[in-house]
C-alpha cells in the first residue's frame, strides 16, 4: 500500500511539472493570426537593401536581403519581408490572413 502512495505522488508531481513546462513554452513564442488588408507592396530595385512602395513611394530598409527583395504592409501596420516570386499574385486591397511569430511572417493566404 505504501508503494502505491509513493508512485501516485511521483506521478502527480511529474504531471504538474509537465503541465508547467507546456504552459511556459506556449507563451514564449506565440503565433498570432490576423485577418487584414494588404495596403502596400514594396520592391527593391535590383538587389538593393532599400525597397520602394508601389502606391506611396515610401522607402523602407530590407533587413534579410539574401533572397527577399520585397515586403508587404498590412492594415494592422505590420510590414513583413516576403519572397517576391511566391506572393506575386497578391494585389493591394486584397483581404488576407497572416500568421506571424516574433515579427516574422510564417504564412500568408487569401481569404
Amino acid at each position: 500500500m505504501n508503494k502505491v502512495i509513493v508512485k501516485g505522488c511521483v506521478f502527480i508531481a511529474l504531471a504538474v511539472i509537465l503541465g508547467m513546462m507546456l504552459m511556459y513554452e506556449s507563451k514564449e513564442g506565440e503565433e498570432l493570426k490576423d485577418k487584414v488588408t494588404l495596403t502596400e507592396k514594396y520592391f527593391a530595385p535590383g538587389q538593393s537593401d532599400v525597397a520602394v512602395g508601389i502606391k506611396t513611394n515610401k522607402s523602407i530598409e530590407i533587413r534579410d536581403s539574401e533572397e527577399k527583395y520585397c515586403a508587404m504592409e498590412f492594415s494592422n501596420k505590420k510590414i513583413f519581408e516576403v519572397d517576391c516570386d511566391k506572393y506575386l499574385d497578391f494585389t493591394i486591397g486584397d483581404n488576407v490572413i497572416i500568421i506571424y511569430k516574433d515579427n516574422r511572417l510564417i504564412k500568408l493566404g487569401k481569404k
